[in-house]
């Protein structure tokens, strides 16, 4: 352990430095900074395995800052233990334009961040999901020669606990017996409109413990003694649970707003600021760290580097000996960089689609095939997979008993949970986490979807169950607006495939990407399978029917997923006009082709397009959009369609009714 007579330095300093650069910034959150730096320092000093000058270790530990308003105490904590990715000028400029020190935690600003956090609870969440895949990698490893196994750690406050999503992750921790997730309550009974009391009064103790958590309290937060004893009979603990250490601390610790509301997000004066270093009494003030503490990066990298040089001369042992098992592990652990994807389309030349077929029963087709080629999926449930298909049929469900061997991790009735704990997963950079739910349940999921695309997660959320042709369940279960919903999110691949060459093209985009967000979209009801080819498909949009004539063509309509096919019937009864009709599986993915092959999907023709659900944003592509504008109703699909007219017939009879008032350009 670190110098004794030095750890009271070592805490102050963070503090001074944490609560130095929110004054300096006029904006952040003092409180948690102040009151939580014994938790930080006890846990980055003497316990995480990660080094400080290494961050691409195989076996390294993982830290997830639930509460993200505390960032100025992680940037303090990183610089303080010398961390190469930070410097003193990065934590002068917190909340910067441009600076490395947003004022959430942002790994594509910061490396080796794990995951961005902000919206509380999120971070609870994508912890049980990074949890996960350590055991998952754990089990694919397989062998006895390497110690594959370090703790997921995770500091939490009181409003990440009172969110939802908290509630169904640690929940779902307890059920699949995470022993290698500690967490830490920073509990503080302050939140930022009043005290704790004021909304919430449950024992918390008997909550983790009937969650299926060990549960450790440590009665004065500030004594980093009593945290490392808890830590270390975290770690030591037999039985298969995930462990939660509550430890009681004072928000605001030493400023004169000490366990008052007013400290939480109220950056301190400079005079408070100054009442604060002399109560500590420390020695320094603004951004200095006293030279009695230069050894302490010294100190962290030797500990950590103790454990990694064990763990790469048994990986360069294991290399020598058995070579089949180091690629095995060496690919798994992302050792060795490639892209098994790059090829993918080849997997599926010989896929038998049928003339009519539901996108949700191709999706389920393409993904067993690729399940059965890769075996660094985890595939998400909400319960519904009979439904979404979504799910390897050749493989048994994940559970806390058979070592998490199987590729199918259910996960109840919880979306906003699965999509967050998809994050954790994928964020580990070795796993890649699949989950399904409904369309209409996105707005459970956006939340998380949203923070992926914010912290560049490539997770892979799939929504079956598309549109009004969802039938009798009515408007609860026929998602209107949500295509559009999901397209506004930046950094974020939404697809809506019409065939499997273009669920192939989506797959494949989703399981390349390194730091983009997909969703794929999918239909319920069985469809005409319009003919294409991955060639086609790969640019995100493509024609599928011509003019009906040699001469250029006057209208354009564009159709995304089981409305290409109806766009084509409409086409037809247009006599009048020569029209073509162009499928659009991606607008994001045509978004990337070159500006030449957009010009020609998105000529000088009359543009118009059908999609059943929101023209909302189809405004920026096209004249004239054809969709639904209000709820649907209870009733086969069939009869809705018909009496919101958008039947083939209906469609075509307003087009030609518009185009009376519509000059021709050509």
């Amino acid at each position: 352990m670190y110098w004794v007579n030095k750890e009271k330095l070592a805490i102050n300093t963070l503090r001074v430095l944490a609560a130095t650069a929110i004054t300096n910034a006029k904006s952040g959150h003092p409180g948690v900074s102040l009151g939580a730096a014994a938790i930080m320092y006890e846990l980055f000093v003497n316990h995480l395995n990660v080094s400080p000058t290494d961050y691409n270790h195989f076996n390294k530990d993982n830290f997830v800052l639930s509460c993200g308003h505390a960032a100025p105490l992680l940037y303090a904590t990183m610089l303080l233990c010398g961390y190469k990715n930070i410097c003193m000028n990065d934590l002068k400029h917190l909340r910067k334009l441009h600076a490395k020190t947003a004022g959430h935690p942002e790994p594509c600003l910061l490396e080796n961040l794990d995951v961005g956090t902000g919206p509380l609870g999120q971070g609870i969440a994508m912890a049980v999901g990074l949890a996960i895949s350590e055991k998952k990698l754990e089990s694919l490893v397989n062998t006895n020669k390497i110690n594959f196994k370090h703790y997921v750690y995770c500091l939490f406050g009181d409003g990440c606990l009172q969110e939802g999503v908290a509630y169904e992750a640690i929940s779902l921790a307890g059920h699949y017996k995470l022993n290698n997730l500690i967490m830490f309550y920073d509990s503080n009974k302050i939140q930022l409109d009043s005290e704790v009391s004021a909304s919430t009064s449950f024992n918390v103790k008997a909550f983790f413990k009937s969650m299926g958590w060990r549960y450790i309290y440590v009665k004065n937060g500030n004594d980093p003694l009593q945290i490392r004893r808890a830590i270390l009979k975290a770690k030591h603990i037999t039985n298969k649970k995930p462990t939660v250490i509550e430890c009681r601390t004072i928000i605001g610790y030493g400023s004169v707003l000490a366990n008052s509301n007013k400290v939480h997000g109220t950056p301190l004066s400079q005079e408070q600021l100054n009442t604060l270093i002399d109560k500590l009494d420390h020695p320094y003030k603004g951004f200095t760290i006293s030279p009695a503490l230069a050894d302490l990066p010294e100190y962290v990298k030797k500990r950590v580097d103790k454990q990694n040089t064990s763990d790469f001369t048994l990986l360069n042992q294991i290399e020598k000996d058995d070579l089949d098992l180091y690629k095995k592990i060496a690919t798994l652990l992302k050792i060795e960089k490639s892209n098994p994807y790059s090829s993918m389309q080849t997997w599926f030349e010989n896929y038998k689609n049928k003339p009519f077929n539901s996108t949700r029963a191709i999706c389920g087709d393409i993904l067993n095939i690729i399940a059965n080629k890769c075996n660094n999926l985890i595939v998400v449930g909400c319960d519904v997979t009979s439904s979404t298909k979504v799910k390897v049929a050749k493989s048994v469900n994940i559970t806390a008993d058979n070592n998490f061997l199987g590729q199918n991790l259910p996960v109840g009735v919880r979306e906003f949970a699965m999509s967050a704990i998809m994050n954790g997963i994928t964020a580990g950079k070795k796993l890649k986490a699949i989950g399904s739910t409904f369309l209409s349940f996105l707005d459970y999921n956006k939340a998380a979807i949203r923070l992926a695309a914010v912290s560049q997660i490539p997770s892979i959320n799939i929504f079956s169950h598309d549109s009004i042709t969802v039938g009798e369940d009515g408007p609860t279960h026929q998602p209107i607006e949500q295509l559009w919903t999901l397209r506004s999110i930046p950094n974020h691949m939404v697809f809506r495939p019409c065939n499997y060459w273009d669920m192939v093209v989506a797959f494949k985009a989703a399981l390349s990407s390194e730091t983009t967000p997909t969703t794929i979209v999918t239909s319920r009801h069985d469809f005409a399978q319009i003919p294409c080819s991955y060639e086609m498909a790969k640019h995100g949009a493509y024609v599928v029917k011509k003019s009906n004539d040699k001469k250029a063509h006057d209208i354009t309509i564009y159709a995304t997923g089981s409305e290409v096919p109806l766009a084509i019937d409409v086409a037809l009864k247009i006599k009048t006009k020569n029209v073509r009709v162009v499928a659009i599986n991606s607008l994001e993915l045509l978004a990337k082709q070159p500006l030449s092959y957009q010009k020609q999907i998105f000529d000088e023709s009359i543009k118009i397009s059908i999609e059943y659900g929101s023209t909302l944003g189809w405004y920026k592509y096209v004249d004239l959009p054809i969709g639904i504008e209000s709820f649907g109703q209870s009733a086969d699909a069939s009869s809705l369609i018909k009496y919101l007219k958008l039947d083939a017939s209906s469609i075509a009879n307003k087009i030609v009714a518009w185009l009376k008032t519509k000059k021709i350009r050509r």
